[in-house]
């Protein structure tokens, strides 16, 4: 079975709102925006799922890749905030 690889290009900071998609591409979108980070890219997801939130914490950390979830109180979306390590 192939695997759906997502892309995400842009180098600036940009957030991809994917309160619409089923959990299960919400993890493909997480591990891919992982990788970008390495890349150096930072990356904004939006959902609404906390599993989601949950699942980005330590997948990001095993990448030493910072990672931070911040709760929107009046619409129940996490924000979930990748962003590269500084090179020293």
């Amino acid at each position: 079975m192939a695997k759906e690889i997502f892309l995400i290009v842009p180098a600036e900071p940009h957030e991809i709102d994917l309160t619409n998609e089923i959990v299960k591409n919400q993890f493909q979108f997480i591990d891919e925006a992982i990788e970008q980070a390495v890349l150096g890219i930072h990356t904004t997801i939006a959902t609404r799922e906390r599993i989601v939130a949950t699942y980005a914490l330590p997948n990001a950390v095993t990448k030493r890749i910072r990672c931070r979830v911040i709760p929107d109180d009046q619409s129940s979306i996490f924000r979930i905030h990748f962003t590269p390590q500084k090179s020293e």
